[in-house]
């Protein structure tokens, strides 16, 4: 199975901008056209209008590259490091070679605010202006573009094919949640549990379904007072031991051979309050509500709505401060579509989006629930579905 459609699909939107070919270097990019998942973000996609692509590639990758390119060319250079000068001048000489006569507009990366990691998450290459200029020797003569707004346009639907790769990386982050499910209990810390949620997704989803690079990013908070912060983009684990009572709020973060998966679940250590309980149902509540109310041609305002006004009739209004859902898939987070109270987005088939509300109080703690689905004509696909328990 080739990802065909995704590449008539931007060759089209290349024709009607009047872009001859695309130069692309972030590894989400490089995936999306190519087929390949670059190791450390040092690959570089010639992409055109017509003909065949090229992908110019570290030769020590090699093996990796063959293995994953659908439709394109390799061509290799030498390496010596991450940071190797000399390297950047061989990858000039090789982007001026691809160039033909006839092409006079190019396209680049140029704005991306917000990229996905490659491989090595440690450590990753991104396009700098020191890039822009080697591109602009490199390509002398010719008009480049930034073209990342059309990259991210094109990114909002997606395929057939991709939706089966999101498929999966939302079915290895269910290793992750059961993990997390069997482990909360009185005396663990939310570090403790972090690892041992990354290492279920690592161990177990290495291989399904035949995925190569699997990677997980968990963030756990624990108790009332951390996880009343549980809604902030990033929150830190702690050693502190839970007690009887505590809750656990599991932010995962699953890349599956460059595709993403982002999930929430929480768990009780000991017993649950009375109020925890309810407060949990209003959120289980809500979240369904948002999901049924996913289809082709909502607005996305009005599914963040279904899911808000569970919440305020439950008095919990006040205490939902973020939005619904954000797009995702070829990243953590992508900018459409945003299911809040104020974005002008449509949904539309194909579309990849979380669905999260949540409530968080000083006195019980925070309490989300997030899934991962896909739009279609007639309502929501939810992918990798995994129970949604308290205790």
């Amino acid at each position: 199975m080739v990802n065909q459609e995704r590449r008539l699909r931007m060759r089209h939107a290349m024709e009607a901008q009047q872009l001859d070919v695309l130069i692309l270097r972030l590894p989400e990019n490089v995936l999306l056209l190519s087929g390949h998942w670059p190791m450390i973000g040092a690959a570089y996609l010639v992409f055109p209008r017509e003909g065949k692509s090229v992908c110019i590639v570290p030769e020590c990758y090699q093996a990796e590259v063959c293995a994953s390119l659908v439709e394109c060319e390799a061509i290799y250079y030498p390496l010596g490091g991450a940071l190797d000068p000399p390297a950047a001048l061989v990858v000039k000489d090789l982007l001026a070679q691809q160039m033909k006569p006839g092409w006079r507009t190019i396209g680049y990366e140029g704005d991306f605010e917000t990229v996905a990691p490659s491989w090595n998450a440690a450590e990753g290459l991104v396009p700098t202006t020191s890039f822009q200029c080697l591109l602009a020797e490199a390509c002398e003569g010719k008009t480049l573009v930034d073209v990342t707004r059309l990259m991210l346009e094109g990114r909002v639907r997606k395929t057939a094919y991709e939706i089966v790769r999101l498929a999966i990386a939302s079915e290895v982050s269910c290793f992750g949640l059961e993990a997390f499910e069997q482990a909360v209990n009185i005396g663990i810390s939310g570090v403790q549990l972090a690892a041992l949620v990354e290492q279920a997704v690592m161990v177990h989803g290495t291989g399904y379904r035949d995925s190569v690079r699997v990677r997980a990013f968990a963030q756990v908070t624990t108790g009332a007072t951390e996880t009343a912060y549980a809604h902030r983009p990033n929150v830190i684990s702690t050693t502190r031991p839970m007690a009887d009572g505590d809750i656990a709020v599991l932010e995962l973060g699953v890349v599956v051979d460059g595709y993403w998966a982002d999930r929430t679940r929480v768990r009780v250590a000991g017993r649950a309050s009375d109020k925890q309980m309810r407060i949990f149902e209003t959120v289980r509540e809500a979240q369904e509500a948002a999901v049924a109310s996913v289809r082709a041609g909502v607005r996305a305002r009005d599914v963040d709505a279904a899911a808000r006004a569970v919440i305020e009739e439950a008095g919990y209004g006040s205490s939902f401060p973020h939005i619904t859902g954000h797009g995702l898939g070829f990243g953590y987070h992508e900018p459409a579509p945003i299911l809040g109270p104020r974005s002008e987005d449509v949904l539309e088939e194909g579309m990849f989006t979380s669905v999260e509300p949540g409530i968080y109080t000083t006195a019980h703690g925070g309490i989300r629930i997030e899934d991962d689905v896909v739009v279609t004509k007639d309502g929501a696909l939810v992918l990798g579905a995994y129970k949604k328990v308290l205790q």
